[in-house]
């Protein structure tokens, strides 16, 4: 792998270790974010930072996963979030006391969904026939990371600005 990317082999345990670092930080957010939806609590937030935090991960580190086990996973993990992404959709037509909600979910996935896609071809883990065979049609995010993670912490400093009143 080294040799491939055209680096040393001390920067590669560099850039190893800082893989290690934001998949422990992922393991972290996504046992809280577990634990929330296990107590009922809708987390936004912590929902917002899981999907970048992995989109961080797949964008930058995605060359670790040239293996068939990195494909398989890659795949299974596009799949899944394309699916969860079409139940959100379906969901944000029905729900509208949790619109909000479901509009800052959406737009974080569409950032995520579009760098496992990239990804996913980048390894072969999804041909360009299988990505058009999703039918995503246009999942460009109408939101910056910023304003997804404001948006999804909004709810949260509205009930402490409404106590302080």
């Amino acid at each position: 792998m080294a040799n491939s990317r055209q680096i040393s082999l001390s920067q590669l345990g560099e850039k190893m270790r800082q893989l290690q670092y934001k998949l422990n930080r992922l393991t972290k957010l996504r046992e809280g974010l577990n634990e929330k939806v296990k107590q009922g609590e809708l987390a936004v937030l912590l929902s917002v930072r899981c999907n970048f935090a992995l989109k961080e991960i797949v964008d930058e580190y995605w060359y670790f996963f040239l293996n068939k086990d990195g494909i398989k996973i890659f795949k299974e993990l596009t799949l899944g979030f394309v699916e969860v992404y079409r139940q959100l959709k379906s969901e944000a037509n029905f729900q509208s006391s949790q619109k909000d909600e479901i509009y800052v979910f959406i737009e974080s996935l569409k950032h995520q969904i579009q760098s496992l896609i990239r990804a996913s071809l980048r390894i072969n883990a999804l041909s360009e026939k299988e990505v058009d065979a999703l039918e995503l049609g246009d999942i460009t995010p109408q939101e910056s990371e910023t304003v997804l993670t404001f948006l999804a912490s909004k709810k949260k400093w509205d009930w402490v600005y409404k106590n302080l009143a």
